[in-house]
């Protein structure tokens, strides 16, 4: 799962990323670095996928936001559709399960500090769309996994 959140892994002084690169690297891996410095402000060492990531939620965040602040007037399924232009191939109960299920997965993974789920929920309704948008539909005879086995990061093996 993708998780995106602000929590610093560990705190090093900035002589560290000189003496002992390698290492600082290897934590920025595990998740962000705070970098002190004597002679200027802290700096954060992170994955670029991580801050792509943060930009993303951001992003989703102010279009959630900007739905929500829309006239009272339309119903808010419609104002999150022109935010979310590819919620036209759902279905209108799908619409509003979407409108409901993303609103609380934002919330939600706020409340925690992990905006992974959120993520997740927002492309596994992006991929639905995509299916019917391309013609799949519950009557296709597709198989499905409700055990998927966990995978192993090829990285450490």
């Amino acid at each position: 799962m993708a998780h995106v959140s602000l929590t610093m892994s560990r705190v090093v002084q900035s002589s560290a990323l000189s003496r002992n690169s390698a290492e600082v690297f290897q934590a920025a891996d595990q998740g962000a670095v705070e970098i002190t410095r004597r002679d200027g402000e802290t700096l954060v060492l992170t994955r670029k996928s991580e801050v792509e990531r943060q930009s993303t939620v951001l992003r989703m965040a102010a279009d959630l936001i900007a739905a929500s602040l829309g006239p009272e007037s339309e119903p808010f399924v419609n104002r999150l559709q022109d935010r979310f232009p590819w919620m036209r191939f759902l279905s209108g109960q799908e619409r509003e399960m979407f409108a409901m299920e993303i609103v609380q997965s934002a919330r939600g993974c706020a409340a925690v500090q992990d905006f992974g789920p959120f993520l997740v929920d927002l492309h596994e309704w992006y991929a639905t769309a995509q299916a019917k948008a391309a013609g799949f539909t519950p009557d296709d005879n597709l198989d499905w996994y409700d055990d998927l086995p966990e995978a192993t990061d090829p990285r450490r093996a």
